[in-house]
C-alpha cells in the first residue's frame, strides 16, 4: 500500500469570516479538529496542521488528536506558502498526500477512504484524485507527490519565495489531462466556509452527519419497535460486519468502522415494511442519520456505482455480512444461494432476483478474500464466536 499523508491548512487569517475559521464550532467539535480527525478516521495517521496566524490557539485546539503542526511564519504570503510549508515537512517515503484547507471541514471521512482505496488500487497513480458532487470538484484533492514540480517536490525552504503562476490553482490545473474525478455522495466536498452565511449552512449540514453509538442504535430500534428477533439478526451482521473491517484495516484499506457498525445495527429498521431498504433509509435519513441511511439503503441490492469499485467500501461490506448471516448464524453464500433458488422454485422472477444478489455477494466476497487471505466465512464464524464469548464474559 502507497503510503499516504494529510495537509490541513489553518494559517489565515480569515477576514472575509470575522472570526478565526479554524476555532469556530462545528457540532461536537471545532472546524480544526473536525477536519484533521476525518483523516485519523479514514486511517490516514500522518497528519499535518499547518498553523500561522494565531498559531498557539490552532494549534492547541488540535494539540489532543496527536498531529503533527507545522508553522508557517510566512502566512501572510497566502495559501501556497502555506502548501510549501505542508509539502516541505512530508517524510521522504510520503507517496500522495490529500490537502485541505481547514474551512472545508465537513467531508465525510469515508469519502477520504474511499480516495484513499482507489488511488492504492491504481497501476499508475493519477497526478491528482478528485471528490465531485454532482458534478463539481471539491476537497480534499490528493495529490501525487511525483506531479509536482521540481521546486516544491523535495525540501522546498520555507522561506522560498518560488510560486507557480496561478498558485495553488495553477499548480493543479497543469495536471488536469490526467487528473481522476471520483462522484461520491457526499455534498461536504463542495461546502466550504469563506464567509458567515457559508457557516451557518455548514452548521446546519453537520447536523445530520452524526453516527449513533450501539446503545443509541438499540435504542432507536426499541423505538421503532423492531422485532427481537429482527434486533438479534442485525448485532450478529454488525459483529461479522465488524470482524471483517477489522481485518481490512489491517491492510490499509480505511474503511469506517463507526458508520459500518451503526449501518449494520440499523439496516433493517424497516424490515416489516415492503422495499424495507429504501423505507428504512428514509426513516434513518428523517431522524438525522444521512450518513447512516447513505449505507443501508443498499444492503439488498448495490448501486451500480459499488459493483465497480476495485476494493470493497462500507456500503459492500454490509452487503456482504448481511448475506453471511442467516437469523444468528453464519452460512456459506452458494448454500444459501441453492437454498433460496429451491425456495422460490415457482417464482423465475424471483430466482433471477436471489441468483443476482447472491452472485454480487460472492463478488464482494471474492474482493475481500484477496485482501484478506482467508475466507470471508472464516472471519464471520471467528467475530461470531469472540461476540458470544465476551457476551457470555459478561453475564458472569
Amino acid at each position: 500500500m502507497a503510503r499516504l499523508a494529510a495537509i490541513v491548512l489553518a494559517a489565515g487569517r480569515s477576514s472575509r469570516m470575522g472570526e478565526l475559521k479554524p476555532l469556530l464550532p462545528l457540532g461536537d467539535a471545532v472546524a480544526i479538529t473536525r477536519a484533521a480527525g476525518s483523516f485519523l478516521e479514514a486511517g490516514i495517521a500522518d497528519v499535518r496542521v499547518v498553523v500561522g496566524w494565531r498559531g498557539d490557539e490552532v494549534a492547541a485546539a488540535a494539540a489532543d488528536l496527536g498531529v503533527a503542526i507545522v508553522v508557517n511564519d510566512g502566512w501572510e504570503r497566502g495559501m501556497f506558502s502555506s502548501v510549501a510549508v505542508g509539502v516541505a515537512s512530508l517524510p521522504a517515503d510520503v507517496e500522495a498526500f490529500f490537502l485541505l484547507p481547514a474551512d472545508c471541514a465537513v467531508v465525510r471521512s469515508e469519502t477520504i477512504g474511499r480516495l484513499a482505496r482507489l488511488a492504492e488500487a491504481q497501476s499508475q497513480p493519477a497526478p491528482v484524485v478528485y471528490p465531485a458532487h454532482g458534478g463539481r470538484r471539491g476537497h480534499p484533492p490528493l495529490i501525487a507527490r511525483a506531479a509536482l514540480p521540481a521546486e516544491l517536490r523535495w525540501e522546498p525552504s520555507a522561506n522560498r519565495q518560488w510560486e507557480p503562476a496561478g498558485g495553488l490553482r495553477g499548480l493543479l490545473a497543469a495536471c488536469d489531462a490526467a487528473a481522476v474525478e471520483v462522484e461520491v455522495d457526499d455534498e461536504g466536498v463542495v461546502l466550504d466556509m469563506d464567509a458567515p452565511p457559508d457557516y451557518r449552512r455548514a452548521c446546519d449540514y453537520i447536523a445530520g452527519e452524526c453516527i449513533p453509538d450501539a446503545g443509541c442504535c438499540l435504542s432507536i430500534l426499541r423505538d421503532a419497535c423492531v422485532p427481537p428477533a429482527v434486533v438479534a439478526h442485525s448485532r450478529a451482521v454488525a459483529d461479522v460486519a465488524a470482524g471483517l473491517t477489522e481485518r481490512l484495516n489491517e491492510r490499509g484499506l480505511h474503511l469506517n468502522a463507526r458508520l459500518i457498525e451503526a449501518a449494520a445495527l440499523l439496516h433493517d429498521i424497516a424490515r416489516t415494511s415492503s422495499d424495507h431498504a429504501r423505507a428504512g433509509a428514509e426513516l434513518l435519513g428523517g431522524l438525522g442519520y444521512r450518513r447512516v441511511a447513505a449505507v443501508t439503503v443498499h444492503h439488498m441490492d448495490l448501486q451500480d456505482e459499488a459493483e465497480v469499485e476495485t476494493v470493497p467500501g462500507e456500503a459492500e461490506i454490509l452487503y456482504l455480512a448481511d448475506k453471511l448471516v442467516a437469523g444468528t448464524c453464519v452460512v456459506a453464500l452458494r448454500e444459501r444461494l441453492a437454498a433460496r433458488l429451491g425456495e422460490l422454485q415457482a417464482q423465475p422472477e424471483g430466482q433471477t432476483h436471489a441468483r443476482v444478489r447472491l452472485e454480487r455477494a460472492l463478488a464482494v466476497a471474492d474482493g475481500v478474500e484477496r485482501l484478506i487471505g482467508e475466507p470471508a466465512e472464516t472471519v464471520a464464524r471467528r467475530a461470531l464466536a469472540m461476540a458470544a464469548g465476551g457476551a457470555a464474559g459478561a453475564r458472569l
